[in-house]
């Protein structure tokens, strides 16, 4: 019989509830926070550390992992530094002394970096804890590959996934930039099209997610890339032939893609209005973006996408599912900020 493991004890269960509870309480701040009101400052850099912190933090517990003590203390000091930092300079004390009294303060305050510290604690220095969290999580080695390796991961198997959840995460956000250095380009004439500074979502609210792009990249590791893959086969490797073809293809599935977010989100063209363009279908889409969005996608397709499989496939397994863990507890705060938001008749989405 194998040797049996430590218990978790009481006080590890706890800290797995307080730091479960401090995921909901974050999902509920930016619930009942409107959007217009959340400024980029050290607030929302506390946000993150806390949201991602505490996220990571469950599931290396639950794994025993050996790198949970040392997450645990860094994340956690790096927290109560940043909460000191937004007491004192990012005005946090003045929000919440407007809206509880000064005992419910004071006990809270306590309660918080009173509760934080004895996790710092506990995880650095308990015996207890050196005994429970030894496990390897997925193989802490770095994995040795050689040049012929499939770096693109089996379908269906966790690491897909995975993989897929990252490549959305991360490109919903930075497709949000891509679009405001769009929009620079119509504001420096360099192409047509209207702008508007006053539209917040796109100028103030930097971090607000763009599903559309997201999902995008994730067609593109579902299907341009492969079907890049089997054209270049199918032509014999005749590179400057199969890139053609594939820029052919991603554009007409950029098209659609647009096209079919214009008709759903923009049906009052409330966020854009192609109509006064040449070549715009419905004034949902114009040839001149979606020629852009096709060198986009094909950069992405022989370039962008390989390189992150690449660099995915030979990370660390650990280390990519905490990356995924991150992203997607990151990503869910700040889809439910502004998309979910509390009305006069319920919860509104969107």
């Amino acid at each position: 019989m194998g040797e049996s493991r430590v218990k978790f004890g009481p006080f590890i269960r706890i800290v797995e509830v307080y730091f479960c509870a401090v995921v909901i309480t974050v999902l509920g701040y930016a619930l009942l926070m409107p959007a217009g009101n959340f400024d980029y400052d050290i607030t929302l850099l506390r946000i993150m550390a806390v949201m991602v912190a505490a996220a990571r933090s469950v599931w290396l517990i639950e794994k025993r992992a050996e790198s949970t003590r040392r997450f645990v203390v860094v994340s956690m000091s790096v927290v109560v530094v940043l909460s000191v930092l937004d007491m004192v300079f990012g005005g946090e004390y003045g929000r919440i002394a407007e809206v509880v009294t000064m005992p419910v303060l004071v006990t809270g305050g306590i309660f918080y970096f009173g509760g934080s510290l004895a996790i710092i604690a506990y995880f650095a220095l308990s015996p207890h804890a050196k005994e429970v969290f030894v496990e390897p999580v997925d193989g802490s080695a770095k994995p040795v590959h050689d040049a012929s390796e499939d770096i693109y991961e089996k379908p269906f198997t966790w690491p897909w996934f995975r993989n897929l959840g990252i490549y959305y995460f991360s490109f919903s956000i930075m497709g949000h930039w891509a679009e405001i250095g769009f929009c620079w380009l119509i504001v420096l004439g360099v192409v047509m099209g209207d702008y508007d500074f006053t539209h917040a979502q796109l100028w103030e609210w930097w971090l607000c997610p763009y599903p559309a792009e997201g999902i995008a990249v994730v067609l593109i590791a579902l299907l341009l890339f492969p079907f890049k893959e089997w054209v270049l086969k199918k032509t014999g490797g005749r590179v400057w032939l199969t890139l053609i073809i594939s820029f052919i293809v991603n554009m007409l599935v950029c098209a659609t893609i647009d096209f079919t977010t214009g008709i759903t989100a923009n049906a009052n063209f409330e966020l854009w209005d192609y109509r006064d363009l040449p070549f715009n279908f419905m004034g949902q889409i114009v040839l001149q973006n979606t020629l852009v969005y096709s060198v986009a996608a094909t950069f992405i397709v022989w370039v962008v996408y390989p390189l992150m499989a690449k660099w995915l496939h030979r990370m660390p397994r650990h280390r990519a599912n905490g990356l995924f863990i991150g992203f997607a507890s990151f990503y869910l705060f700040l889809e439910v900020l502004y998309y979910v938001h509390i009305g006069p008749t319920g919860i509104v989405f969107g």
